[in-house]
């Protein structure tokens, strides 16, 4: 605790009377007492004729000076709250600004010696008075701190102008942070009239406004200050929508906004395809690219911007971010085809531990099943599904990564029945696709180990999808290739970081057919069409080519990378060659001929699925289906 001492004691006024009683019957005096005397009286060193200022608890001394005179009487009083010991007075402070009255009164004998002295009827009587003002330091006034529009759009801040007791106006000093020049901005007025301002780069967002009323007490040399704040509520702040979209076509839509409430210009940043659209308070809308799918927080960003600062500054001012949400009418509800069987109308997908077979033609829910052997409900253990409708069979690879021991296995069950399925063991969890094709054998990698369990080599096996037994084995190129091969089981590649190899695979044996070393990037995608078994889909970098594994040629070839084909069409799903710019994804037909549509695409790492013109997108914890049918039309 700090204890604050009195400032000042200025000065005092003193008024005494001092009167000398004679009695008649007294006729022979020595000495006659003086007929103007006074007692000198120290209050703290203040000076006769002066005011004693008290604004905190304040001990003041005194000492009285009688000259030699015995103090008969003596009486100090004030109309306050006071505490008298001894040769010191404690005062209270009152904060009133009120004036009491301190009065001495004082009695002393004369000194002459007389009978009239010895008797009581010869004295000094003497009062002596001082004005003591209790001062009040802090004042009381209203602000009244707020925030309205100026007649030309502005942000127009106000307040009262301050009504004090005992105080003179010093300054107001208004002081805010400015996040467009990045820096703290103080105004200072010195006119107590002036009680507004406007500022003309206040926009938009959170702001906080800080008023400083400054003041002198009369009194005294004590300065003080009161503080009042105010942020303006600024559109959007409160939750409503900030934007309204109407869609024009698959690609494009319209995007306005309501007024932001002060004046100023608009630059409406688009993502991904470098668009700036300039605007003010009366336009305030603009046609631009639809939301990327799946999902598209980011897909503009509306600057707000002062009227004053040219567009090209816009990056100093504050935005508004597009507040979509998926809910784009063109979205459907659909669960993703993990494996199909167009000859029976069905698609396969796992969930909840549970088989889903759903119909191609409506996508709605057939049935599901619950398979034993591969039932799970841990979300990190691995499921992959194969089909074939030639053989009616499904195959299904679990790996199961829990306690005590992970444990990975194949079972090939037939879809009319869905019973007693063929078990086909592997050694090795391998991350790959298993295959299971048209001529029955199954197709999938695995680890060879010697007799003492130490790793060889990795080999690409071949089973009979009848009977379980390994028909063909060939070992693998390099350790880490992965294979895909054609639907109809003729075709297998086996490719790599920077090449691939194809084989034909032929009365259970694998026959060389052609090697590619590729030295400018790997190939992120490899498979084989699911209309055409003679095509293979290689994609890398930023292009796509369909190889034709029956002539060794090289069929179609696009700039951009694939993502997935429809397997009911065959028509393909691109990235734009220039997707980096335009955020574009290409739909082409089967042939590559010509472009089908294209829309506004995000590329995500979830799995892309692609039938009967849905495309669809599913992840842990998200799926949407973006319905192309009309557009493709």
């Amino acid at each position: 605790m700090k204890k604050i001492g009195i400032i000042f004691f200025l000065f005092f006024h003193l008024f005494y009377s001092c009167e000398y009683d004679k009695d008649f019957i007294y006729t022979n005096e020595i000495t006659p007492p003086e007929d103007d005397f006074k007692v000198e009286i120290n209050l703290s060193d203040v000076k006769p004729n002066s005011t004693l200022f008290i604004y905190q608890y304040t001990k003041v001394s005194f000492a009285i000076d009688t000259k030699g005179h015995e103090v008969l009487n003596q009486t100090i009083t004030i109309d306050a709250d006071a505490y008298i010991d001894n040769n010191s007075i404690y005062l209270y402070p009152l904060n009133d600004n009120s004036v009491r009255k301190l009065v001495f009164d004082i009695e002393l004998k004369t000194n002459t010696g007389s009978i009239a002295e010895k008797l009581g009827y010869e004295k000094y009587v003497g009062r002596y008075e001082y004005d003591v003002k209790f001062v009040k330091l802090e004042e009381d006034f209203t602000i009244d701190f707020q925030g309205g529009v100026s007649d030309e759009g502005y942000l127009q801040l106000q307040w009262n102008e301050p009504e004090f007791d005992n105080a003179t106006f010093q300054k107001y000093e208004l002081t805010f942070f400015n996040s467009i020049t990045d820096k703290q901005e103080t105004y200072i007025i010195t006119d107590p009239k002036q009680t507004g301002f406007i500022d003309k780069n206040y926009v938009w967002g959170y702001r906080a406004y800080q008023l400083t009323v400054h003041y002198k007490n009369n009194d005294v040399n004590y300065t003080s200050a009161r503080e009042s704040y105010f942020t303006p509520a600024y559109y959007g702040s409160g939750g409503a929508t900030k934007f309204s979209y109407q869609y024009i076509d698959h690609e494009w839509m319209n995007v306005s906004w309501e007024y932001t409430g002060y004046k100023c210009k608009y630059l409406l940043e688009v993502d991904g395809d470098g668009t700036k659209i300039e605007c003010d308070e009366n336009k305030r809308n603009a046609k631009i690219q639809r939301f990327r799918f799946p999902i598209d927080p980011q897909r503009f960003k509306l600057y707000v911007i002062p009227y004053h600062l040219p567009y090209e500054e816009y990056k100093k001012c504050p935005f508004i971010a597009a507040d979509y949400k998926s809910e784009d009418e063109r979205y459907v509800v659909i669960k993703p085809p993990m494996a199909w069987n167009l000859e029976r109308d069905e698609y396969y997908f796992m969930e909840d531990g549970l088989l889903n077979i759903y119909s191609v033609s409506n996508f709605k829910k057939k049935r599901d099943l619950l398979l034993r052997p591969v039932y799970t409900l841990d979300p990190s253990d691995r499921i992959i599904l194969s089909t074939t409708p030639l053989t009616s069979q499904i195959a299904i690879y679990k790996h199961t990564y829990g306690a005590p021991r992970p444990f990975y296995e194949i079972y090939i069950y037939n879809v009319n029945n869905f019973e007693d399925p063929l078990p086909v063991k592997i050694l090795n969890p391998w991350e790959v696709n298993i295959f299971i094709a048209d001529n029955s054998r199954l197709f999938f990698r695995d680890g060879v180990i010697d007799d003492n369990g130490y790793y060889l080599y990795s080999s690409l096996f071949v089973a009979d999808s009848k009977t379980g037994e390994i028909v063909a084995e060939k070992k693998m190129v390099e350790g880490y290739a992965k294979i895909v091969g054609s639907y109809d089981g003729k075709y297998i590649c086996e490719y790599y970081e920077d090449g691939y190899r194809i084989y034909k695979f032929e009365n259970d044996v694998f026959i060389p057919l052609y090697s590619y070393h590729n030295t400018e990037y790997s190939y992120e995608v490899c498979q084989f069409s699911y209309t055409n078994p003679n095509e293979l889909i290689l994609s890398g970098g930023n292009e796509t080519v369909v190889f034709d594994v029956s002539t060794l040629r090289e069929k179609y070839k696009v700039g951009g990378l694939f993502i997935v084909q429809d397997p009911i069409t065959g028509n393909y799903a691109c990235l734009d060659e220039f997707h980096n710019e335009n955020s574009l994804l290409a739909i082409y037909d089967n042939t590559f001929d010509r472009i089908l549509t294209r829309i506004p695409f995000s590329q995500y790492k979830y799995p892309h699925y692609f039938m009967k013109n849905r495309l669809i997108i599913y992840g842990a914890g998200y799926g949407a289906a973006l319905d192309l049918t009309d557009y493709i039309k």
